[in-house]
C-alpha cells in the first residue's frame, strides 16, 4: 500500500502544482470532458430508469398485462380492449392465479370549492394485492368492493390528498361528490408509490371501485384503450399457452354475439408488465446512448490530443526524474495524478450539469420515457460516471507513457538543441483527426436520419386552419345528460353574439382528438375496418375552413330535433372503400341496421399522435352530445372569466372545464417530437463542436511543429495561397480518409441493425448526404485557421529558434 500513500500523498499533490501553473490546458480538457460527461449521465441514468431498474412491486417479473388483439379482414392491430372479454378472463381459474381489471376514469369533485378534476381509474381489489400497495391512512378495497358489488368507494394518491384535501387525516370515511355520484375515500396510499404506466407517462390521482355491473354480455361494444388487466399466471403457465387457450375463447364468446362481422376475430397478447411499460422507450432511449458514447469517443480523441502535447512539454521533466531513478511504472503515475486530478474534476462538474438539466427537462422527458416521474441522480449513474472518468485518466496516462521511450528518457538530459524535443508523430495526429472526422460522421448521419423526420412531422400543416380557433368544453355539474342537446344549442346561441367570437360550432372533443376509434360497415353491413370518428356541428367544417373535395356538410340543426342520418369521409377513406367511384350519395353504416348517406368528402387531415404515421382514414357524424364542447373561432381575446359569465347564464351549474387553443394543443401533441429534435440538434452541435475543436488542435499542433519549414518556405518567395494549400492539401488526407471510413460503419451499423433489429431507415437520404458538405466545411476552416495565423507573421519569426 505503500505505492497509494505516495500516489496520494506525492503525485497528487505535484499533479496540483503543476496544473495550477497550467489554466488554459485544465480549462480546456475539464470543459470538454464536463459536457460530455454531463450528458452522458443524464443518458445513463434514463436507460437504467427504462431498461435497467426493476419495477417496485413483489415478484415484478411475473406480472403481466393481459392485452388484446383486434383482426379484420385479416389485418391484425393492438391497444384497443373489450370490458367483456376482461372479465372473462378475470373469472379465469384454470391459467391465471390472480388478476385485476383497470379502466380509466376521470370526473370532477364537485363539493370542493375549485372543483378540480380527478385523473383516475377503476381498479378491483387484486390490484392492490398484485403491487402491495403501501397505504399512508386507511385501507384498500376489500374482497366486498370489487366488480358487480355496486360499492362506491376510493382511494386517493398521497400527492393529490395533499393538494386538495390539504393533507387532512379527517377525510378518511367522509364522502365526496365524484361528478354525479357520491364516493367514500377509505384510503391515502404512500407517497412512494408509484402506479405503473401502463395508460401513459402520467400519475394517477385516484383509485375508483367498479360501480357498473358487467358481465359476458355487457360490455362487447365498450372497446377502448383505457381497459386493461394486471395478473400474474399460475406456476408452470407459460406466456404462449396463456395467449393461444385465453385467446382462442374470448374470440369464441366474442363470435358467439348476434350480428358480428365477417371476416373478423379477436385474441390475447398478453405481455410482460415491465414491457408493458417501457413500450417504444427502449429505443429511443438505445439511441441516444449510442450518439453520447460516440461523442464520449470523439472526446477522447480530443483529450488524447491534449495530453500527448502535455507530456511532450512534460518531456524534459520525465527525464529528469528517469536520471534519478524513476521506473516506468512511477512515469505512469506522474502522469496518471494530472489526468485522474482532471477527470474527476470534469465528472463532478459534469454531474452538477446533468442534475439541473435533469430538473430542468424532467416535465419533458416524461413525453419520451417512461418510469421518469422522479428523475434523479441516483447512485448508479454517479458510480458509472466516477467510474468511466477514471478509467478515461488511467487510458490517457497509459497512451502518453507508451509514446514515451524510457531509455531515451535518460539520455534526453544530456542531449540539447534543435529537434531533440519531444514530438507527436505525424502518423499519431493523422489517426487522431481520422478518428475524429470518422467519429463525427457516424453520429451526423445516425442523428440526420432521426432528425429529418421529426423536423418534416413539426413542419407538416394539419390540414385545416388553427389559427384564432379555440376548444371549449363545458363542466354539467349534476346536469342530466338528456339535457345537452338543448343545452348545446343555447349556449351556443349565447356565444354567437359576443364581439369577440367570429363562429361557434358544437363538438363532442377537440378537432385534433376525433374522438373515438369505431367500426365501419357497408350498406350490407360488412365490416370495412375501424375508423375514427368526430362528431361535428353543421358548421364545423366552414369555421376549420376544411376543403371539401366534394358534397357538402351535415345539414342544419338545432334545439332538441338531432342531426340527420348522414355521413362525411375523408379522402382516403373514400379512396379505399369506394375504389375511385363517387362517394357523394353512397351508404354506410356506423352500426349494423343503420344506414348514413354519404353527403360530402373532406381532404385528409394530419393530427400529430405518438405514432409514426397519421390517422387518415376519418369519418364525421353529426354532433351527439355525449359531453359539450365547443370550437370557437375568435375576432379578439376572450378571457375565460367571460367565459363563465356567459355560461352561468344560461345556467348556474355550467362552468369553463377546459380552454386552450388548437395551436396549443397542437404544441402539446407534438412535445415529444420536439424533444427528440432538440435532442438530436444538441448531439449535433456538440459533435460539431468537438470535432472542430479536436481537428484545429490537431492542426495547430502540426503547424507549429512545421513553422521552420513554412517559414523557409516563405523566405524565398512563396506565395502565401500556395503555402496555405500545401498544408491544406496534407491536412484534408486524413480528414477525406475520416469520411470515408465514417460513411461505410454507417452503412455496415444500418445493415446489421436492419438484420438483427429489424431496423428501418425512417429518414430523408437527401439529408443525410448534405451532413457530409457541412462536416467537410468545417474540417476545411479547422485546416486552414492554424496555417493562416502562421504565414500572417514575419517568416523571420517563423525561422527563429525558440
Amino acid at each position: 500500500m505503500k505505492w497509494l500513500k505516495h500516489f496520494f500523498k506525492q503525485d497528487m499533490k505535484l499533479a496540483w502544482v503543476n496544473l495550477s501553473t497550467l489554466p488554459g490546458f485544465s480549462i480546456t480538457v475539464i470543459a470538454t470532458l464536463a459536457v460530455t460527461l454531463a450528458a452522458l449521465a443524464v443518458v445513463l441514468n434514463i436507460n437504467y430508469l427504462v431498461l435497467g431498474k426493476s419495477l417496485p412491486y413483489p415478484n415484478a417479473q411475473t406480472l403481466i398485462t393481459t392485452d388484446q388483439s383486434e383482426t379484420i379482414n385479416g389485418e391484425t392491430q393492438y391497444g384497443f380492449q373489450i370490458m367483456s372479454a376482461q372479465f372473462h378472463l378475470y373469472n379465469d381459474t384454470r391459467f391465471i392465479d390472480t388478476m385485476a381489471i383497470m379502466s380509466l376514469s376521470g370526473d370532477r369533485l364537485n363539493d370542493l370549492k375549485d372543483k378540480p378534476f380527478v385523473d383516475g381509474m377503476r381498479v378491483t381489489p387484486e390490484y392492490f394485492e398484485l403491487l402491495d400497495t403501501p397505504m399512508h391512512l386507511g385501507r384498500y378495497f376489500n374482497d366486498d368492493e370489487g366488480i358487480n358489488d355496486k360499492q362506491r368507494v376510493m382511494v386517493l394518491s398521497f400527492a393529490y390528498w395533499q393538494k386538495h384535501f390539504a393533507a387532512n387525516e379527517q377525510v378518511i370515511g367522509q364522502y365526496t361528490q365524484l361528478g354525479q355520484n357520491r364516493y367514500q375515500i377509505i384510503g391515502v396510499t404512500a407517497a412512494h408509490f408509484e402506479s405503473p404506466e401502463i395508460f401513459g407517462s402520467f400519475a394517477i390521482d385516484a383509485f375508483f371501485s367498479f360501480a357498473e355491473e358487467i358481465s359476458l354480455t355487457s360490455h362487447w361494444d365498450d372497446i377502448t384503450g383505457g381497459t386493461n388487466g394486471i395478473a400474474r399466471l399460475k406456476p408452470g403457465v407459460t406466456l404462449e399457452q396463456a395467449n393461444q387457450v385465453l385467446g382462442e375463447q374470448i374470440n369464441t364468446l366474442y363470435q358467439g354475439r348476434e350480428g358480428v362481422a365477417v371476416n373478423t376475430a379477436i385474441g390475447a397478447r398478453f405481455m410482460p408488465l415491465k414491457q408493458k411499460i417501457i413500450g417504444n422507450s427502449t429505443d429511443m432511449a438505445l439511441l441516444l446512448l449510442a450518439g453520447v458514447s460516440t461523442l464520449l469517443l470523439i472526446a477522447i480523441t480530443n483529450l488524447t490530443n491534449l495530453f500527448l502535447s502535455r507530456a511532450a512539454q512534460k518531456h524534459r521533466e520525465l527525464a529528469i526524474q528517469a536520471s534519478l531513478g524513476a521506473h516506468p511504472k512511477h512515469i505512469f503515475m506522474n502522469l496518471f495524478a494530472e489526468s485522474v486530478l482532471l477527470c474527476l474534476s470534469a465528472c463532478g462538474l459534469g454531474l452538477l450539469m446533468a442534475g439541473w438539466v435533469m430538473v430542468w427537462l424532467e416535465q419533458d422527458l416524461q413525453y419520451l420515457f417512461a418510469r421518469l416521474q422522479n428523475l434523479t441522480l441516483d447512485r448508479v449513474t454517479v458510480g458509472a460516471s466516477v467510474l468511466i472518468s477514471v478509467l478515461i485518466a488511467a487510458v490517457m496516462a497509459g497512451i502518453c507513457s507508451r509514446k514515451i521511450n524510457y531509455d531515451q528518457l535518460i539520455m534526453q538530459l544530456q542531449t540539447s538543441g534543435k529537434g531533440t524535443g519531444a514530438q507527436i508523430s505525424q502518423l499519431t495526429r493523422n489517426i487522431l483527426i481520422a478518428s475524429q472526422i470518422s467519429l463525427a460522421t457516424l453520429l451526423l448521419i445516425g442523428a440526420t436520419s432521426v432528425l429529418s423526420p421529426a423536423l418534416e412531422r413539426l413542419n407538416k400543416p394539419v390540414g385545416f386552419n388553427t389559427d384564432s380557433v379555440h376548444y371549449l368544453r363545458v363542466d354539467t355539474g349534476t346536469l342530466e345528460p338528456a339535457q345537452y342537446l338543448l343545452l348545446s344549442s343555447q349556449i351556443k346561441e349565447a356565444l354567437k353574439p359576443l364581439p369577440q367570437i367570429n363562429d361557434v360550432a358544437r363538438t363532442a372533443v377537440t378537432p385534433l382528438h376525433m374522438g373515438w376509434e369505431i367500426y365501419l360497415y357497408d350498406e350490407l353491413n360488412t365490416m370495412l375496418g375501424i375508423a375514427s370518428v368526430g362528431y361535428f356541428d353543421s358548421n364545423s367544417f366552414a369555421l376549420l375552413e376544411h376543403e371539401f373535395v366534394s358534397g357538402r356538410s351535415f345539414t342544419d340543426f338545432n334545439g332538441e330535433q338531432g342531426g340527420s342520418a348522414e355521413i362525411i369521409i375523408s379522402e382516403s377513406l373514400a379512396k379505399r372503400v369506394f375504389k375511385g367511384e363517387p362517394a357523394v350519395g353512397k351508404v354506410l353504416q356506423s352500426r349494423p341496421d343503420t344506414p348514413l348517406t354519404v353527403v360530402g368528402v373532406v381532404k385528409d387531415i394530419y393530427v400529430p399522435d405518438r405514432g409514426d404515421t397519421y390517422t387518415k382514414e376519418r369519418f364525421y357524424l353529426p354532433f351527439t352530445p355525449e359531453r359539450l364542447g365547443f370550437k370557437l373561432k375568435l375576432n379578439s381575446q376572450l378571457s375565460k372569466a367571460q367565459l363563465n359569465e356567459i355560461l352561468k347564464t344560461v345556467d348556474p351549474q355550467l362552468t369553463v372545464a377546459q380552454y386552450n387553443s388548437l395551436n396549443e394543443l397542437i404544441s402539446l401533441r407534438l412535445r415529444e417530437t420536439q424533444l427528440v429534435a432538440g435532442l438530436t440538434v444538441s448531439l449535433i452541435l456538440l459533435a460539431l463542436s468537438l470535432a472542430a475543436a479536436g481537428i484545429y488542435g490537431v492542426l495547430s499542433y502540426s503547424v507549429q511543429m512545421r513553422r521552420y519549414e513554412l517559414g523557409i518556405h516563405l523566405s524565398l518567395g512563396a506565395h502565401t495561397h500556395t503555402v496555405i494549400a500545401l498544408v491544406l492539401k496534407q491536412s484534408m488526407r486524413p480528414v477525406l480518409l475520416g469520411l470515408v471510413v465514417g460513411c461505410v460503419s454507417a452503412v455496415l451499423c444500418y445493415l446489421i441493425g436492419m438484420r438483427v433489429w429489424d431496423m428501418s431507415f425512417t429518414g430523408s437520404w437527401l439529408s443525410v448526404l448534405l451532413t457530409l458538405p457541412v462536416l467537410l466545411v468545417i474540417a476545411m476552416l479547422a485546416c486552414y485557421l492554424p496555417v493562416r495565423k502562421v504565414v500572417a507573421r514575419d517568416p523571420l519569426q517563423a525561422l527563429r529558434v525558440e
